[in-house]
């Protein structure tokens, strides 16, 4: 399993970046890697909503991830878990009052699944550094509007 975590400041108050970052639909707003975001169930700030995007698969090809929102503390953390055929994604957002606005702390993690993963555990690990990356400088611009 491949882990990021990194820290986000903000100008926004920890409810407005948590309502804004919680809402799915405007991942592709952040994450320049996701595309096509839309919910698939559930009323989105709530546990159990599901949403699927389209994010490039291992093999460069669309590949199409249903993500759940396990656990929703509004306006303090959310959990939510990302899977597909070949891999699962959990990710921590946690969202701390600051005396200038809040900060963001995310705990992204990634796991291969199956019997044949498409990379080794250390391919995965240099992989999901850059991949991370993208969705930490995103939310610093999509967190300070």
């Amino acid at each position: 399993m491949a882990q990021q975590v990194f820290s986000v400041q903000s100008a926004l108050s920890a409810r407005e970046a948590f309502d804004r970052c919680i809402d799915l639909r405007r991942v592709s707003e952040w994450d320049r890697g996701v595309t096509a975001p839309r919910r698939l169930t559930g009323a989105g700030q709530s546990a159990g909503s599901t949403y699927e995007v389209t994010v490039t698969g291992f093999d460069g090809k669309p590949a199409a991830v249903v993500y759940e929102l396990l656990e929703v503390d509004a306006p303090h953390r959310f959990v939510m878990e990302g899977t597909n055929e070949v891999f699962r994604a959990y990710d921590i957002l946690t969202f701390t009052p600051t005396d200038d606005g809040c900060e963001l702390h995310y705990d992204a993690q990634l796991e291969l699944l199956g019997e044949q993963p498409p990379m080794t555990n250390a391919e995965l690990d240099a992989l999901f550094a850059r991949v991370a990356a993208v969705p930490q400088h995103g939310l610093r611009t999509f967190l300070n509007p």
